[in-house]
This record gives C-alpha cells, structure tokens and sequence, in this order.
C-alpha cells in the first residue's frame, strides 16, 4: 500500500514538472512572436506615407508634362498611380480621427491645391471628392487649414470644365464651406461674383439647379437677418461690417443680379414638366418670395418677366400640389399671395407700355 502511494504520488510530481516545462515553453514561444511580428503600421502613418508618396508621384508626371518627351498616356499612368492612393485615402478619412491626421499631415497644401487644377478628369474629380468628404466630416478644421484661394480654383472649374459632374463636385463643397462663413463668401464675390453660376444655368440638370438655389436662399436669409438684426456687442458689429462689406442686400437691387435670376426661372420652365419627386421648386419657390422686395423694380421693366411667374401661381394652384408643398415646408398661402403680386404689377406694366 506504501509502495502504491508513493508511485501515485511520483506520477502527479512529474505531471506538474511537465505542465510548468510547457508553459515556460509556450511563454517563450509568444515572447519570441511578439519581438518577431512587426507592429502595424498605424494609421497615421499609411496617411504621412500616401501624401509623401502622391507629392512624388505628381512631381514626377508634372515633369514629364512640360518636358512633353513622351507621349501623354505615360504622364496619366502616373496621374492614375495618384488615383488610386486617393480612392483608398479618401476612404479613411471618413472616419474623423482620420480626417483630422490627414489634415495635419498638410494634405490639402501638399496634395489638393497643387494638383486639383491639373486637366484630367478622372484626377480631378477624385481630388473633389476627397475635398468634399473632409468638409462633410471635420467642416471647421478643414476651413482653418484650406488656402482661401482655392474658392478661385474651384469657381474656374465650374465656370470652365465641360463636365457636368465636376460641377455638381464643386457646389457640392461651396454648399458645405459658403453658409454662415463671411470670410469665403467674400473671396466669392470679389473673384468671380454671382455671375458665373447665372451663365452656367443652361450647362446644368435639375439636381444642380436646386443645389445652386438652396445655396442661394440659406445664404440670402442669413444676409438679411444679420442686416435686420440689433447690434448688441461689438462682435455684432463687427460681424454686420464684414456682411456689408460683401454687399449681398445692396447686389440683390441690381439688374445683374434680378435679371440673372429671372433667367434662372426660365431655364427651368415649364413647371408643369417638374415631377413631384424632384425638391426644385421649394428653392424656386422661396428665392421668388425673398427677391420681391428687391427685384420688382428691375423686373418691371423687363417686357417678358411676366410668363415665368405667371406658370408658377398656375402651378401652385392647380389641385393635389397644396399637400406636395407643405412637404417642402412652403406656406402655400403666402407663396400664392406673393405670386399674384408679382402677376398683377407685371401685368400692370405691360398694360402701361401698350
């Protein structure tokens, strides 16, 4: 009976020494691991290293552009090399922390401004996309960061790209970075003015349109409620003094501007061809109630200013459109009286000139 306790008690012995041998085994084994295995690369890191890399990149095609050695395809294939790291940066920086790293890393000044003027498409409009995307996810940092004067390379592009997209790109940006920032718009007038998006009416379909309209309104209602407002601090005053010095309210009285918007009107007649489904005629609709003060003037004196206003209160009155209206947050009744203002004083004035 000893003997057989002993021997039970030897296998247990061993059974512990080796349990502990292994452990120290696998211990080491996952030491070694952890000092073998590379850290991954965070993502700070892949952001640093893909706008150094694009810097290159763009550099070298840039070279090869004004050497003009060789054929164009090979400086696209590195314009194409750029794309794709964009495709992949851009969808990082959809998360903030990220947008914050490419921001500090200067990848507007190293990457966007330098090249967002380079006329090849597909590049530009991958360089607008990731514009957009920054100001849609960290809007304040990146107008801290961004060169004022990329509002001039922007406004070029929708004035002059043939293509509708890069359009749609660029005042999808102005429409995140123009409200509520006196310092842009500003940049905006003495640039270019509202002219170029006037003349480009006939260049654009409806989304756009609506986009450029919506923009016009928030902008418009913020002019005027800082004109109209009481100036209680010296920020207020401040504030009112930078407002005026864009000149918004003072432009809204000129025939460039009431005419440029009359054309607008036109361009997107007949109403009656407006689907339901499409959000246009709200912006319309609210433009033509807050420029009557300004305009009516100026329109009385256009000889064919009548027809426009006259299809939109037959548009507004026919049945089934009240419900439809109101989903655009429309006071219809104050939308119909204004209409019939502007119907009966252009009226009037084509009664005076026969």
């Amino acid at each position: 009976m000893d003997r057989l306790i002993l021997l039970v008690y030897a296998v247990i012995l061993n059974s512990a020494f080796c349990r502990s041998e292994n452990s120290q085994i696998e211990d080491e084994s996952a030491g070694f691991l952890a000092t073998s295995t590379p850290e991954p690369v965070g993502d700070s890191q892949i952001i640093e290293q893909a706008i150094t890399k694009m810097e290159s990149v763009a550099a070298t095609a840039e070279k090869l552009a004004r050497e003009g050695i060789l054929p164009k395809d090979e400086t696209n294939r590195h314009y194409d090399e750029i794309i794709d790291m964009l495709v992949d940066v851009t969808e990082m920086v959809k998360v903030k922390t990220n947008a914050y790293k490419f921001l500090n890393a200067k990848g507007i000044d190293k990457v966007i401004f330098p090249n967002i003027d380079i006329p090849y498409s597909k590049l530009r409009g991958q360089l607008l996309i990731l514009l957009k995307v920054l100001f849609e996810v960290a809007p304040t940092t990146t107008d801290a960061v961004i060169p004022i004067s990329t509002i001039d390379k922007l406004l070029d592009i929708f004035e002059n790209d043939d293509k509708q997209a890069m359009k749609a790109h660029v005042l999808d940006i102005l429409y995140i970075w123009l409200p509520k920032n006196p310092k842009a718009q500003v940049r905006v007038m003495k640039t270019k003015g509202l002219e170029p998006f006037y003349d480009q009416m006939a260049n654009l379909d409806t989304p756009v349109i609506s986009t450029i309209l919506d923009l016009f309104n928030q902008i418009l209602t913020e002019h005027i409620k800082v004109r109209q407002g009481t100036q209680k601090t010296k920020a207020d005053s401040q504030t009112l003094q930078i407002y005026k010095q864009i000149g918004l309210i003072e432009r809204m009285s000129t025939p460039v501007v009431c005419n440029g918007l009359l054309n607008i009107f036109k361009t997107t007649q007949p109403w009656s061809h407006i689907n339901e489904g499409t959000k246009i005629i709200g912006p319309v609709l609210d433009l033509v109630k807050k420029m009557k003060p300004y305009c009516m003037n100026t329109l009385r004196r256009r000889t064919n200013a009548l027809e426009p206003f006259k299809e939109l209160l037959e548009y507004v009155q026919e049945a089934g459109k009240k419900e439809h209206l109101e989903s655009l947050n429309l006071n219809v009744s104050d939308i119909k009286a204004v209409l019939e203002d502007y119907v009966r004083e252009l009226k009037h004035t084509i009664k005076d000139e026969f």
